[in-house]
């Protein structure tokens, strides 16, 4: 027997994902105005390859969407006053967003501003106030990665999670629910977003760091690749 690392296959495989998901939009999703108005101009004006390992994760998304929801593609994008908007699936006429991380199933969806923007967003778009969350979590609660051989942190383990403390992958399913005033409130929010955005595409003029990033999402600066230019003011 011989086996030998195929290059060739393997350089194909992920220039495969970077065809089908490294795509350039045009105009303004709402993508580009939940997390960092900054970084998301600066992909357009000066665009940086995405590494394999973000492919791979695109990648990774993009098939358990597939398989979760039985669909080879998303819903159709929905504009409204300017924003482009696609939702993942629809379950029971509301969208339904699909999220694939390594997270820990212990995070509360809370703590997830950027995805539960992206539920009103559909929400107000689509013209209803309920919509689904599925996560699907790849390392469980992580406390299997840690294992403890002591039988009393077993025990308390057990206790708290139950006799499948170690599960992995696992899955969670949520619905959430919104009034119209909130969706309302925050689609002016995102309409303040877009108008910003637009701005510094067309001066290259970076906003402040305050302005530029969404409640929440503070932690994007340190895995961020326009750093020295976010510092610099200008792109």
């Amino acid at each position: 027997m011989n086996i030998t690392r195929d290059l060739e296959f393997e350089t194909y495989l992920v220039e495969w994902i970077k065809t089908r998901e490294a795509k350039e939009r045009e105009g303004t999703h709402q993508s580009d105005l939940l997390i960092c108005l900054n970084e998301s101009a600066l992909r357009r004006l000066k665009p940086i390859e995405p590494t394999r390992a973000e492919l791979l994760r695109w990648g990774r998304g993009y098939a358990t969407q597939r398989w979760l929801t039985g669909s080879l593609e998303d819903e159709p994008t929905v504009a409204v006053n300017g924003i482009q908007v696609t939702p993942d699936a629809l379950w029971q006429d509301a969208p339904w967003e699909l999220k694939d991380t390594d997270q820990s199933s212990t995070k509360t969806i809370e703590e997830n501003p950027y995805w539960v923007h992206q539920c009103m967003n559909q929400c107000y778009v689509l013209g209803t106030t309920t919509a689904r969350l599925s996560r699907l979590e790849n390392m469980g609660n992580w406390k299997w990665v840690y294992r403890p051989k002591d039988p009393v942190k077993i025990a308390a383990l057990v206790a708290q999670f139950g006799e499948d403390w170690a599960e992995h992958p696992t899955i969670s399913a949520w619905k959430l629910e919104f009034t119209q005033e909130e969706l309302d409130r925050h689609w002016q929010w995102m309409l303040g977003r877009k108008q910003q955005f637009e701005e510094i595409l067309r001066t290259s003029i970076l906003l402040p760091k305050a302005k530029s990033l969404a409640s929440g999402v503070e932690w994007k600066c340190g895995y961020c690749k326009y750093t020295s230019e976010c510092e610099g003011g200008h792109a």
